[in-house]
């Protein structure tokens, strides 16, 4: 992967170019990863903060009411604006005025004291709609008479859509599933009323606390989600695209997979003169490896592609050395030994020009094994000398391989040149 973003990069070097080639990525996102983002998101963000101090029941006409001091009671509960009637209090401990319960929790007295959370999981329902469910956990007290755990869903349905060359992000509605309600009491100071108050506690909490939720969590939540996914599914490839002569790419199909979001990609190549490959108009489909475990994305491609780019953008280059140069006597060396006869040629001897010629019409060749690649350059050696008459040539294939190993999230590659 490594080799192809360097290749990527470095395309701008190459010279001019006429033609394309046209080859199929694959770009893949963990949920496992998406899950972790999105929950880290909105605890960041404290998507639940507003959720305390808010009293369950109450005054709903000037908007929620938020608490800066508890307890609370309205004045008709209270002798003193401050706090209870010491008899209704008394009742209470006493369990002989349920009802009193009852007019605490329509004056407000029902509290969401914390918020925790949420914790996400995330759902596959089909290719293009995922499912996010919003674990959110409240701690009640009503006046201290209980002090509840209280655990309660929100679920989000979030579509994707393909758009020309764009997955575009198509939030459902947020909500929160009936019949479920999850009651845990954590403290009471009169267990007479354990079974009374909590029957009229969970009434009250299933009938308002889904309004609650969708009203102050839910358009914070879908505005974040929805930031995130739509900066999530934005692929871009470098160089940035400016005209028709540099790298065009085109996202075919945005799905969600088991485990993954897989975004199938068209890479279109320029390619030099007369080096346009040329491929099979129906592939047979290659299933796609499993993501590695821990990898939070991946971008997925077959050797014959990488080799297939790498041969679009390859340039046959020559060089020319003359024969009396200290650098090439060796190589001139080499060439006269392998030829029959090994006496100098009368032209060398007559002092006329002699040129070493350096070849390599093809391009490389990459092998791609586990954590290894494996690089063959092929190339060719000539004596030229007057009219470009070859006295002696020889053919070569240049060996490199580089290893790749990471350590501690950081990628390691040695690069090997076989002589």
């Amino acid at each position: 992967m490594l080799l192809f973003w360097g290749l990527l990069l470095c395309w701008g070097l190459l010279p001019q170019t006429r033609g394309e080639a046209q080859h199929l990525l694959f770009h893949r996102i963990s949920i496992d990863q998406l899950e972790t983002d999105i929950s880290d998101m909105f605890s960041k963000n404290h998507v639940l903060e507003r959720m305390t101090k808010i009293p369950v029941t109450g005054d709903m006409s000037k908007g929620m009411p938020i608490l800066d001091h508890l307890p609370f009671v309205r004045e008709n509960l209270s002798k003193k604006k401050t706090g209870l009637d010491l008899s209704i209090v008394g009742d209470l401990l006493s369990g002989k005025k349920l009802p009193v319960v009852e007019e605490l929790i329509r004056a407000g007295g029902l509290v969401i004291e914390d918020a925790k959370g949420p914790e996400v999981t995330l759902e596959i329902l089909s290719y293009s709609l995922l499912q996010v469910t919003l674990r959110c956990k409240l701690y009640v007290s009503l006046q201290g008479i209980l002090r509840l755990k209280i655990i309660k869903n929100i679920r989000i349905g979030v579509g994707l859509e393909q758009t020309r060359n764009k997955t575009k992000v198509v939030l459902k509605e947020c909500y929160t599933p009936p019949g479920y309600l999850s009651i845990k009491l954590l403290e009471t100071i009169n267990p007479l009323l354990v079974n009374e108050a909590l029957e009229l506690v969970s009434k009250t909490l299933d009938e308002v606390l889904p309004f609650l939720l969708q009203k102050i969590v839910c358009p914070k939540v879908s505005t974040l989600l929805n930031l995130l996914l739509e900066d999530l599914l934005q692929f871009i490839l470098p160089p940035t695209i400016s005209g028709a002569e540099d790298f065009q790419y085109y996202v075919i199909t945005t799905e969600l997979m088991k485990d993954t979001i897989v975004m199938e990609i068209l890479l279109v190549t320029p390619c030099g003169q007369h080096q346009r490959v040329q491929w099979p108009d129906h592939q047979p489909p290659q299933p796609l490896p499993k993501l590695a475990h821990g990898s939070m994305a991946d971008l997925v491609f077959w050797q014959e592609v990488y080799n297939g780019i790498l041969s679009c953008l390859y340039t046959s280059e020559v060089i020319h050395v003359d024969a009396q140069d200290p650098m090439a006597v060796d190589l001139v060396q080499l060439l006269w030994l392998r030829e029959l006869d090994p006496e100098p040629k009368a032209s060398l001897l007559s002092g006329e020009s002699m040129v070493l010629t350096i070849s390599t019409p093809e391009s490389p060749t990459v092998h791609l094994d586990n954590g290894m690649a494996m690089l063959t350059q092929p190339g060719s050696l000539a004596l030229l000398g007057p009219s470009n008459t070859s006295f002696s040539s020889v053919s070569w294939k240049l060996h490199s391989k580089a290893v790749f190993s990471s350590r501690n999230r950081i990628l390691n590659v040695q690069i090997h040149l076989d002589r």
